[in-house]
């Protein structure tokens, strides 16, 4: 189902090791004869050396892991979707990209022909990418949504569960999405009123959904308030333990977001008082590694702008229209999650310890 569209490779350049004695080389050449004890007993003194600078390296590690959910880097993923009034002989096939917002470069792209929108993506450790969506067969305005597991690295869905199965109710819309300490938090943002829909009742709360030891989800419990009328956007973002969310702003001539905080996501209702205008209804967030946000909105008209909002005073500032880079296709945004290096990097070293150890 996945189809890849554009891969970029990045290099990257190591430096070598300095040159030096090897330890082991030094205490070999002490072997002779009545040495043979002291051999042992340095050998015994080097290899408790090294134990000891292994766990210091894993306590470091562990802490840049426990860590990395506040520090983000400059590679992000993204999502984006075709015309939504598109006829049913037409191919919606949207896509999840990658992109470097230092540079405004979009990487490796993901089309899928068996999905009819996006809403939402967020990444997880493991280079996995979380991604709520709805199926070709679905209707403009009957979608049964899922919640799809897949791999970053090759656009693989891995698992797909059907959202109602979680939370319980019928016709939920999750447009939101954000991993955090081994869970998800989601936005409801279903529109079907009536109907006895019970997903419209709970319009405009955050769901925290539990994860197996496979990473799939496997349930979800109703958590804080940010807005029920007329819609929760669909961006969420956390930094130094306050989270973000963007609010339809529909008092403005421009229909701005407001931009609105808590710090306790499943029991703090969401408050704020900035709003985006003249831009709005931004449909994806997330921190660059200086603590700049960066977001991008879903209305087609603004184009295909990513940009830098101001938390002291709520503008958006456009960076690049990364529009021409992407499938002719597409025409609006959905979603946007930033890639936290410092805890892949880290999952690496403990990985290369651990064989070491081994070895």
């Amino acid at each position: 189902m996945a189809v890849c569209c554009f891969a970029e490779k990045n290099k990257k350049h190591s430096k070598g090791s300095e040159p030096g004695d090897n330890k082991n080389t030094r205490l070999s050449s002490l072997v002779s004869g009545k040495n043979k004890i002291n051999y042992l007993v340095l050998h015994a003194l080097a290899a408790g050396e090294r134990r000891k600078q292994m766990k210091k390296i894993l306590i470091i590690c562990l802490f840049v892991l426990t860590t990395a959910s506040i520090i983000q880097a400059d590679i992000f993923w993204g999502a984006a979707n075709s015309s939504e009034s598109a006829n049913s002989s037409t191919a919606y096939d949207p896509i999840l990209f990658k992109l470097d917002t230092a540079t405004g470069t979009v990487g490796t792209t993901y089309a899928y022909s068996q999905w009819r929108t996006i809403l939402d993506v967020a990444y997880a450790p493991g280079n996995i990418l979380y991604v709520t969506h709805s199926s070709v067969s679905d209707t403009q305005n009957n979608k049964t949504f899922m919640l799809a597991k897949v791999n970053a690295s090759t656009g693989a869905v891995l698992s797909d569960t059907q959202i109602n199965t979680l939370s319980g109710t019928d016709l939920p819309a999750w447009n939101a999405l954000k991993y955090h300490n081994g869970k998800l938090y989601a936005v409801e943002n279903c529109w079907r009123e009536g109907d006895n829909n019970s997903a419209w009742d709970k319009r405009g709360y955050i769901y925290e959904v539990g994860l197996d030891s496979e990473g799939d989800p496997v349930s979800a419990v109703l958590g804080a308030y940010i807005g029920g009328y007329p819609a929760p956007d669909g961006a969420i973002a956390l930094k130094d333990g306050v989270w973000y969310v963007s609010d339809w702003r529909d008092d403005a001539p421009n229909a701005s977001s407001w931009i609105k905080t808590s710090t306790d996501i499943m029991n703090n209702n969401f408050t704020g008082t900035l709003h985006t205008e003249p831009i709005g209804y931004f449909d994806g967030w997330d921190f660059e590694a200086d603590g700049d946000l960066i977001g991008v909105s879903w209305f087609s008209s603004y184009g295909m702008n990513v940009y830098e909002i101001d938390l002291t005073t709520g503008a958006p500032t456009a960076l690049y229209d990364i529009g021409s880079q992407l499938p002719s296709h597409i025409i609006s945004f959905s979603g946007l999650t930033a890639v936290p290096e410092p805890a892949t990097l880290c999952l690496l070293a403990i990985g290369g310890l651990l064989l070491r150890k081994r070895s």
